[in-house]
């Protein structure tokens, strides 16, 4: 079953919503957070993790270009910063992550490669499950210079215009927040901390389910078919995929029908016979095999 062109055209309207949404919803975050105290954490999972996650998946459909148009790059770039990542690191590594998926040689999701001990593998490994995919943007804005396939393509002038553009996006917000609602600068940089740790952990485990622990021997097809999948049954898992726009439910769609916008439309195209498709009770077990630093079964 193939998906026509109006339908994914209509997707547009996605874009240009989050990039109003996010910065709105951030200008009254201070604010909520200095009314309802820890209370607001509950307003940062949701709409708050929400808009984060969106961001996120956004800036990964313009990086394929999925939808016709609309000015990919321009939203690229912004989401990006938004992000608070430099737009060149993603831009040189997804697509090798589509090529090497599920190996050590994928430095998207294994930017220092494979450890040569147990314990720095269970140390990276804490990381990531605690810090989310924070640890892989700055291991990978510190790493990519310095490999090989990489340098010659890295540009530090990217890497300080990303930085002059996280501190006008973030900082334009969070004074005029400040300004405005008369709120402690402290508060809002506390609030803004709390929420990109909430949406950098949601965002990577989202990713984790995906590919986390996953190693696979095999050409391109044997690796990207054994991409795993999220169920859709408990409550808590279609409140983990809600919250994530249901990235994980089909992703190997993802990897072995790229060239198909499937996501959107789960259920319209089915997934490849041997899919591997995975319940959070099973996740929570690959991440105590990351813990321990050995290999899970699936």
């Amino acid at each position: 079953m193939t998906l026509e062109e109006n339908e994914i055209r209509r997707e547009a309207w996605k874009y240009y919503f989050v990039l109003l949404a996010w910065p709105a919803y951030l200008f009254f975050l201070p604010f909520a957070f200095a009314r309802l105290g820890w209370w607001t954490v509950l307003l940062m999972v949701f709409p708050g993790v929400w808009l984060f996650t969106w961001v996120g998946y956004l800036m990964h459909e313009c990086w394929h270009k999925y939808v016709p148009g609309i000015p990919h790059g321009v939203f690229y770039n912004v989401f990006s910063w938004m992000l608070v990542t430099d737009p060149q690191i993603y831009r040189l590594l997804h697509g090798h992550h589509h090529a090497e998926v599920n190996t050590f040689a994928d430095r998207e999701f294994h930017p220092l490669g494979k450890p040569n001990s147990l314990w720095l593998w269970r140390l990276h490994n804490a990381l990531e499950i605690v810090t989310g995919v924070a640890f892989l943007v700055i291991a990978g804005l510190l790493q990519v210079p310095r490999l090989e396939r990489y340098k010659d393509k890295y540009r530090i002038s990217s890497t300080l215009l990303s930085v002059l553009m996280w501190a006008v996006i973030y900082g334009g917000i969070g004074w005029a927040s400040v300004a405005v609602f008369k709120v402690r600068a402290g508060r809002a940089v506390v609030a803004y901390l709390l929420q990109f740790w909430l949406g950098s952990v949601v965002l990577h485990h989202s990713q984790l389910v995906e590919h986390g622990n996953l190693f696979v021997a095999g050409d391109w097809s044997v690796r990207n078919v054994k991409t795993r999948n999220l169920r859709f049954r408990t409550l808590s898992e279609k409140i983990f995929l809600f919250l994530t726009h249901h990235d994980s439910r089909e992703h190997v769609l993802h990897h072995t029908q790229v060239k198909i916008y499937a996501r959107p439309f789960p259920g319209r195209i089915p997934l490849p016979e041997n899919a591997i498709v995975i319940s959070l009770r099973q996740y929570f077990k690959i991440l105590g095999d990351m813990l321990a630093g050995r290999e899970s079964g699936y």
